[in-house]
């Protein structure tokens, strides 16, 4: 697929532990109001999904964003304006079918559109971990060292450690640290695989792994959410704006007080 800008920042994320990537770019996508384009073919390598789709209002001030209209969410959908195109992947890759997800549909769809950065959103299982101290936010970047956010090796310097599983050491960043990166992200989806997939292609990626355990995850979202946008050197939408569905996730909120209490 084609699109009709060039060299926008692409964000995606790996289907991962407690759905906190597909939360975050949802929650991106309606704040700041980045229209529905079309979705993308996956070849079969996802889990087949279909359901209501939400688009984001169209900006007060774009007359040529398209009129929010109900339409049919699928396993894989393209959000695009001039500047960002998110992609929404809301099923897993089929059994034994990561690599194949990368190779024929990521990498082709990366590399025609020619996007200026590549950030991969990911979560892993915190209950699974060996440092439950540690901290909560693992960034590895594969950019140059005049990438915005972040200073980090070339990625001449770290095309040999990848394949090791090892990132080399730099300047920690408030938000973030710089870790080795794992032999093992459990409930990552395609993290690992992707990564080794970028630096074989040169691909200026970035991921932003988060620690997250299953359950309530919509904080985890709006911080994930902040996380992208610093490390892409953006500033914060007015206000955050989650999709209409976020409201009946957990049911409605109890009423209280002495005529709609637990007894009213």
């Amino acid at each position: 697929m084609e699109l009709p800008n060039k060299g926008t920042i692409l964000i995606l994320p790996a289907v991962s532990s407690a759905n906190v990537p597909q939360l975050a770019i949802d929650l991106l996508v309606h704040s700041f109001r980045i229209p529905f384009y079309s979705l993308l073919d996956h070849g079969g390598l996802l889990y087949p999904f279909a359901g209501p789709r939400e688009d984001p209002a169209p900006l007060e001030n774009d007359a040529s964003a398209r009129v929010p209209k109900s339409g049919i969410a699928s396993s894989l959908e393209v959000y695009h304006n001039s500047s960002v195109t998110c992609l929404i992947q809301r099923a897993p890759t089929l059994p034994a079918s990561r690599n194949l997800f990368i190779s024929k549909v990521l990498l082709p769809f990366i590399q025609q559109n020619k996007f200026s950065k590549v950030v991969l959103l990911s979560s892993t299982d915190a209950s699974r971990r060996s440092d439950p101290g540690g901290q909560k936010v693992i960034s590895i970047s594969l950019y140059d060292r005049s990438f915005q956010g972040i200073s980090t090796p070339t990625i001449l310097d770290l095309s040999r450690k990848i394949a090791k599983l090892s990132v080399d050491e730099a300047t920690p960043q408030p938000e973030y640290e710089e870790y080795a990166l794992p032999s093992r992200l459990p409930g990552s989806g395609i993290t690992l695989p992707f990564l080794k997939a970028a630096v074989q292609n040169n691909l200026p990626a970035l991921s932003i792994i988060l620690y997250a355990y299953e359950g309530d995850n919509f904080a985890d979202a709006y911080y994930m959410a902040e996380l992208t946008l610093d490390a892409l050197a953006i500033g914060s939408p007015p206000a955050w704006t989650p999709p209409p569905s976020w409201e009946g996730v957990y049911g409605k909120k109890p009423k209280v007080g002495l005529e709609h209490g637990i007894y009213g």
